[in-house]
């Protein structure tokens, strides 16, 4: 990540933000399928298939290939809050991307531009990766913290509230002071 104003991001969201995914597992490198297309918000790992934690606690997210970008699927990002960053279906789930898109057509006078890098968007967004709108905000002081959902007991309490499991089928950790396990996957 190059912005200054992104470093004040959380280690998660840096590590989300800077790996480069679909790369060879350094820790499992005679295995088949050993690309890093998982991320660990708990451990800030890129992970393989091989590597995934065996603890159901961790904030496991999923890593997609669309239009050669790395994509998120927005259900599974329950640590930030994805709204007004332009997404896109792909196979029935709604998805957002990392990264700021290298653009064919970036102009200063579309009709919606993104909010950080000026890319055009479809009307009702604001941002076209989530890049963009953390970069976007973390520039007001206020900003970022009001993007991230650092709470995730809160967060669950409130979708078992509206009367849903949590998407992706796991329980929040419950607050520890022990030190958190690792899920052993490459950095």
């Amino acid at each position: 990540m190059q912005s200054s104003a992104v470093r004040a991001t959380p280690q998660w969201l840096r590590g989300l933000l800077s790996e480069e995914f679909f790369d060879a597992c350094a820790v499992h490198p005679a295995e088949r399928k050993n690309d890093k297309n998982h991320f660990c918000a708990d451990c800030a790992a890129a992970l393989c298939r091989h590597c995934l934690p065996h603890d159901p606690s961790h904030n496991v997210l999923q890593i997609w290939k669309y239009a050669s970008c790395f994509v998120v699927r927005v259900d599974d990002l329950k640590l930030f809050d994805c709204t007004g960053i332009q997404s896109h279906t792909v196979s029935d789930h709604e998805v957002v991307f990392l990264n700021e898109r290298t653009a064919r057509k970036r102009s200063a006078c579309a009709e919606n531009p993104c909010a950080a890098c000026a890319r055009p968007l479809s009307s009702g967004h604001e941002y076209c990766s989530l890049f963009c709108k953390v970069k976007h905000l973390g520039e007001s002081e206020r900003g970022l913290r009001c993007a991230l959902r650092v709470n995730r007991k809160a967060a669950a309490a409130g979708e078992e509230a509206a009367g849903s499991e949590p998407q992706n089928g796991k329980r929040p950790r419950a607050a520890s002071s022990e030190a958190e396990p690792s899920c052993g996957g490459s950095s």
